[in-house]
């Protein structure tokens, strides 16, 4: 009986196997990565938008809801149609908590320096709408 060279069935079977588990778990990485980067993404928007709404947080908004455009309209131009259609139609109650009033000095007058001018006030602003919720801290001159 002549030998021949070359690769038998089950040879053959088990590196398909072999490469087979390989290529599902290169998949399963890029799959997880894509997952990560489009998370990232939608966490740095919701960050540019929250930066955006802090500046025009105030009591006047305090229980109302309103959508992101009525809230960024006061001070935002927004000519892009597509843009101000997705900012119309998101929605939340605002609910701003009780401002505290911090003085970084920590005393009361230090070299004729004011505290009430060197103080800063810091405020939770918190956004709700039946999807989700959103919050973050609102921080500006200290007076109440």
């Amino acid at each position: 009986m002549a030998h021949t060279k070359g690769f038998s069935l089950i040879e053959t079977l088990v590196a398909i196997t072999i490469a087979s588990i390989a290529t599902m778990a290169l998949m399963k990485v890029i799959s997880n990565s894509s997952n990560i980067s489009a998370n990232a993404v939608g966490r740095f928007d919701s960050s540019i938008m929250m930066g955006l709404v802090a500046g025009e947080a105030n009591e006047t908004l305090d229980g109302r809801v309103m959508s992101v455009d009525e809230i960024l309209r006061t001070r935002y131009t927004i000519d892009n149609p597509i843009i101000r259609e997705s900012l119309k139609s998101t929605s939340y109650e605002i609910v701003l908590l009780p401002k505290e009033i911090l003085n970084p000095l920590m005393t009361t007058n230090v070299n004729g320096i004011d505290p009430t001018k060197a103080s800063i006030a810091v405020q939770k602003v918190i956004l709700k709408n039946p999807q989700e919720q959103k919050s973050f801290f609102h921080i500006t001159s200290g007076s109440l």
